[in-house]
C-alpha cells in the first residue's frame, strides 16, 4: 500500500498531477461516450476512464494526507479504481477483438471476481484501526500483483495476436496503437513498483494512475479516429430505409449484414435476428458474397442476381450499391445495397418472348399480347423506329396525358427535356440506344421524361426488339424511379451534411480543407466555435432543447457569414468556419457580425453564447493542421473566460423557468431560504456562512427543472415511478450547480438535503454528522415549510401537527440538536422533550 512520504513539494506535485489526471480521464471518457452512446465499447471505455478518474482523484488527496486516518479514507476510495481497472481493461480488449469467450457468462464473472475480492479486502481488511494479519497482508499484496500483472499481460498479448492475424489495415493500426500505449505504462509500473524497489530498496509512490494516461489517450485515439464500429453511419440510414419500397441492406467491409429494411425481411420471409451478422451469401443463390465485395470497386450495379427466400424460392433482382470509404486509410467500411425486385420485368420479358414465337406461328396470338399490353401496371410504349405507334393506359398516366392519341405519333425526345442529365441531347441519345437494341435485342437504361405540364422525372426503361404483326418493332417498358433517385440524393446529402443543423459535417469539412489548402486561397482562415453551456442545458432542460440550441447556433453563424464561406458542425458543441482569401482583420468582422446576431437570439430562457478562436494560413510552408490546432487552442482560451459567465446566466434562467412552472415552488424556496438564515443565526454561524445558507435554501430544489410539470403539480398521491422521478432532483441539482465552479460546495449541500440522520435517506444514504451541516439545516427548514404550506395534493397542516412530526423524527430524519435549536429559537416553541416553554 502507498506510504506517506515527507517533503511537501514532492507530495504537492504528485497531488497536482493526480488531480489533473482525474479531469483528463473524466473528460476523455465522457467525450468518447457521447460520440456513440449506443456502442458497448464506448460504454465500457467510459467505465474504465471513470475507474482511473476515481483512482487519480482520491490519490490527489492521499498524496498530501499526513493523518493516517485521512490517508486510509482516500486510499479506500481509490481502491474503486485500482481494484477494477485491470478487469475492465481485459473486458474492453475482449470486446474490441470480438473474442467469442465473452458469450459465456461464467467468463464475465471470472474476469470481474478478483476485482470484487481485492476491493473487499482493501476496504474492510486494511486501514487505520484495523489489525491486519501478516498472512492476509501477504495474500493481498501477492494476489493483487498477480491479478493486475496477469490481466494486463493477457490484454496486451490478445491485442498483439489480434493485429498479427489480420490483413485488415484498420485493425493493424488499432492493434499497433493499443499495444504500444499499453506496454509503456505496464513496463513503467512494473519498473517502479517491483523491479527498482527490489534492486535499490527505494520505495516509489504508487503512480499507476499517472502512467495509465498513455493507455487511455491511445485508446481514445483509436476509438475516435479508427472507430471500432465498422459502419457507424448505419444509424443515419435507420429512418430512411423504413420508407423505401425497394429492398435495402447494409453490409460491413467483410460482407456481413448489419442492417436490413423491414420491406426486405417481408419479401424474403426472414426475421431480423436470423440475418443480422450473417454473410450475405445466406441469401445469394450462387454464394457469391466474397466475389461481390471484391468487385465492388469496379462495378456500380449487378444485374440478374437471384436472392433466396427462407423457403428456398428464388427472387431475380438488380443490385445497386454505394460504398462507404474511410478516406484517411482508404479502407472499405461497408456497402449500402439497394435491391430492385425484377420479377415483373422477367415475367414480361418471358411473355414477350412467348408472344414472338406465337406471332410467328399464328396471327391470332396478337389478342394475348393486347391483353397483357393493356392490363400491365407498368407503362409500355410500342415504337416503330423512333416513332411511337401505340401505348397502354399506364403510359398515359405516367406521362401525364389524358389520352393515348396525344402520345401516338411522337418521337421519344418530344416527351423528354432537350438534354439528358449527362449533357447529351435527348434526340441524339435516343437514336444511339435504338441502334443498340436492334443489334443486341434489348437494352436497359435510365432516361428522363417530361410530362405534359413540364415536370421532369426519371424512369428505367427496358427496350426490347420484338416481332409484332410480322413487323420488327421496339417494346419499351417504363418504370418510374423517382423514389429511388430521391433516396440516392438523400444518402448523398447525409454523407456530407449534419442531420441536426443541416450544415456540412466533419467529413465534408476535411475534404474541403484539403481542396482549399492551395496558394490561390491564401490567406486561408480557420475559425473554431464552441457552444458554451450545452451540457448544462441538456442536463437542465433536456436534449431536445440542447438540440434546438445547436440548431439556433448553426443558423446564427450562417447569418453572420458570407455566401462563399464554408460552415460545418464537427460534432457535439463544436463548429468550424473556413474563410478562403480572408485576412485576420476581415475574420474579426465576420465574428463580430455573428456575435451581434447571437445577442438577439435565445432558446427558451437561455441566451446564446459561443466562444470563437481563429488562425490564418499565409503561405504554403505552414501546415494547415497546425493552423487548425492553433485556432482550436485560441477558442479554448476564450472559452475559459466566457463559459463561466454563460453558466451563471443559465443557472438564473433555470431558476426562473422552474418558478414559472410552479409558483408554489418559488414561494417555498424563498421561505426555506429565510428559515435557513434564521436557523444559521440561531446556531451562531458566521455571516458568510449564513449568506451561503440563504443561497442554498433558495436553490435546494433547482433539480426539479428536469421533472415533468405534470408530476410536480399532480393532484393526489404519486405513483412509484413518479416518486422515483421526484427523488432524482437532488442529483440533477448537483449536476447543474457543479457546472459553476463557485457553486461546487453549494452543489454538495443540495445533493445531500434529503439524507437522513439515521442513514435511510437518499441519494447516498449518508448518516449522522457525515451529512454536511448545511444539508442538515436545509432538511429541517424544507420539511417544516412543506408541512405548513399548501401543496398540490393536500392543504397546509396546522403548526402543532408539523411540530409533532418534527419532534417524532428527531434522531431519525433530523439532527436532534439542530432541530431543538430550530423549534426553541427559530419557532419559539417548546424544545424537543417539551421541558421548556417558548
Amino acid at each position: 500500500m502507498f506510504e506517506v512520504e515527507s517533503g511537501m513539494g514532492k507530495e504537492s506535485l504528485f497531488s497536482a498531477l493526480s488531480l489533473a489526471s482525474a479531469f483528463i480521464y473524466a473528460y476523455i471518457g465522457i467525450y468518447t461516450f457521447t460520440q456513440n452512446p449506443k456502442s458497448i465499447v464506448h460504454k465500457v471505455f467510459l467505465l474504465l476512464s471513470t475507474s482511473y478518474a476515481i483512482w487519480s482523484f482520491a490519490y490527489s488527496f492521499a498524496y498530501i494526507s499526513h493523518d493516517k486516518t485521512i490517508f486510509s479514507f482516500w486510499n479506500k476510495i481509490s481502491s474503486i479504481g485500482w481494484c477494477s481497472f485491470s478487469a475492465l481493461t481485459l473486458f474492453l480488449v475482449l470486446l474490441i477483438t470480438e473474442n467469442p469467450i465473452l458469450k459465456n457468462r461464467a467468463v464475465k464473472i471470472l474476469i470481474f471476481l478478483p476485482a470484487g475480492i481485492f476491493f473487499y479486502m482493501a476496504v474492510f481488511l486494511f486501514g487505520e484501526g484495523v489489525k491486519t494479519s501478516e498472512f492476509i497482508a501477504n495474500t493481498f499484496y501477492i494476489g493483487d500483483f498477480l491479478y493486475n500483472f496477469s490481466f494486463l499481460l493477457i490484454s496486451i498479448l490478445t491485442l498483439l495476436i489480434w493485429g498479427l492475424k489480420t490483413n485488415d489495415p484498420r485493425i493493424k493500426k488499432q492493434s499497433f496503437i493499443l499495444v504500444a500505449c499499453s506496454v509503456i505504462p505496464f513496463i513503467l509500473n512494473l519498473l517502479t513498483q517491483s523491479i527498482l524497489p527490489s534492486l535499490t530498496r527505494i520505495q516509489f509512490p504508487l503512480m499507476g494512475q499517472l502512467y495509465s494516461i498513455i493507455m487511455i489517450l491511445g485508446t481514445y485515439r483509436v476509438i475516435t479516429k479508427y472507430k471500432f464500429l465498422r459502419l457507424p453511419e448505419k444509424y443515419i440510414f435507420e429512418e430512411v430505409v423504413k420508407e423505401v419500397m425497394d429492398m435495402v441492406i447494409l453490409l460491413d467491409g467483410k460482407g456481413k449484414i448489419i442492417k436490413i429494411s423491414k420491406h426486405t425481411l417481408s419479401l424474403l420471409e426472414f426475421k431480423e435476428e436470423e440475418l443480422l451478422n450473417q454473410e450475405i451469401d445466406v441469401i445469394l443463390e450462387e454464394k457469391r458474397g466474397q466475389f461481390l465485395i471484391n468487385t465492388l470497386k469496379e462495378n456500380s450495379k449487378f444485374n440478374n442476381i437471384n436472392l433466396l427466400k427462407k423457403s428456398g424460392e428464388k427472387i431475380p433482382v438488380n443490385i445497386s450499391y454505394k460504398q462507404i470509404i474511410d478516406d484517411k486509410i482508404h479502407d472499405l467500411l461497408g456497402v449500402i445495397l439497394v435491391i430492385q425486385d425484377i420479377r415483373l420485368m422477367h415475367d414480361l420479358r418471358r411473355k414477350n418472348e412467348e408472344l414472338q414465337a406465337s406471332v410467328q406461328q399464328v396471327v391470332a396470338s396478337e389478342y394475348t399480347f393486347r391483353k397483357l399490353f393493356e392490363g400491365s401496371s407498368d407503362a409500355i410504349l410500342i415504337m416503330e423506329g423512333n416513332r411511337i405507334i401505340d401505348c397502354n393506359p399506364a403510359s398515359t398516366r405516367l406521362l401525364g396525358f389524358d389520352s393515348k392519341e396525344r402520345i401516338i405519333g411522337k418521337n421519344p425526345w418530344e416527351l423528354s427535356p432537350e438534354y439528358q442529365p449527362d449533357g447529351i441531347p435527348s434526340k441524339e441519345k435516343a437514336e444511339v440506344i435504338n441502334k443498340q437494341a436492334e443489334a443486341i435485342g434489348n437494352v436497359k437504361f435510365e432516361w428522363w421524361h417530361k410530362k405534359e405540364d413540364g415536370i421532369e422525372f426519371p424512369v428505367e426503361i427496358m427496350l426490347t426488339s420484338i416481332l409484332l404483326d410480322r413487323k420488327q418493332v421496339f417494346h419499351a417498358l417504363l418504370r418510374d424511379v423517382s423514389e429511388r433517385k430521391q433516396l440516392e440524393k438523400k444518402l448523398e446529402y447525409l454523407s456530407y451534411n449534419d442531420v441536426l443543423t443541416g450544415l456540412y459535417n466533419r467529413r465534408f469539412f476535411e475534404e474541403e480543407l484539403k481542396r482549399l489548402d492551395v496558394p490561390r486561397n491564401f490567406p486561408l482562415t480557420i475559425v473554431m466555435a464552441d457552444v458554451n453551456g450545452l451540457k448544462l442545458v441538456n442536463d437542465s432542460f433536456g436534449h431536445t432543447m440542447g438540440d434546438e440550441l445547436l440548431q439556433k447556433v448553426g443558423s446564427t453563424i450562417a447569418k453572420g457569414c458570407r455566401s462563399d464561406d464554408i460552415i460545418a458542425r464537427l460534432g457535439g458543441d463544436e463548429f468550424v468556419i473556413l474563410l478562403p482569401k480572408t485576412s485576420a482583420i476581415e475574420t474579426e468582422q465576420v465574428v463580430k457580425r455573428i456575435k451581434v446576431h447571437a445577442q438577439k437570439e435565445q432558446v427558451g430562457s437561455v441566451e446564446l453564447s459561443v466562444s470563437f478562436g481563429w488562425e490564418t494560413k499565409h503561405n504554403a510552408e505552414e501546415n494547415i493542421l497546425e493552423i487548425f490546432k492553433k485556432a482550436e487552442d485560441r477558442m479554448y482560451k476564450k472559452k475559459l473566460f466566457e463559459s463561466p459567465s454563460m453558466r451563471g446566466k443559465t443557472i438564473n434562467a433555470i431558476i426562473g423557468t422552474l418558478h414559472e412552472k410552479n409558483k408554489r415552488e418559488e414561494q417555498h424556496s424563498y421561505r426555506v431560504s429565510g428559515l435557513c438564515k434564521s436557523l444559521g443565526e440561531a446556531l451562531g454561524l458566521q455571516e458568510g456562512d449564513i449568506e451561503e445558507l440563504k443561497t442554498v435554501g433558495l436553490l435546494h430544489d433547482i433539480g426539479k427543472i428536469a421533472i415533468e410539470e405534470t408530476t410536480l403539480n399532480k393532484q393526489g398521491k404519486l405513483t412509484e415511478d413518479e416518486w422515483e422521478e421526484i427523488k432524482r432532483h437532488p442529483e440533477i441539482g448537483y449536476r447543474i450547480l457543479s457546472a459553476v465552479n463557485e457553486m461546487s460546495e453549494i452543489a454538495e449541500y443540495v445533493l445531500c438535503h434529503h439524507e437522513k440522520w439515521n442513514g435511510m435517506g437518499y441519494p447516498k444514504g449518508l448518516k449522522g454528522e457525515t451529512i454536511p451541516l448545511q444539508a442538515r439545516i436545509i432538511a429541517i427548514a424544507d420539511a417544516y415549510d412543506a408541512m405548513t404550506s399548501e401543496r398540490s395534493y393536500r392543504s397546509a397542516l396546522p403548526e402543532v401537527i408539523a411540530l409533532e412530526e418534527l419532534r417524532k423524527n428527531a434522531g431519525i430524519q433530523f439532527d436532534p440538536e439542530i432541530l431543538s435549536v430550530f423549534i426553541k429559537t427559530v419557532l419559539n416553541k417548546p424544545s424537543i422533550n417539551g421541558s421548556e416553554a417558548g
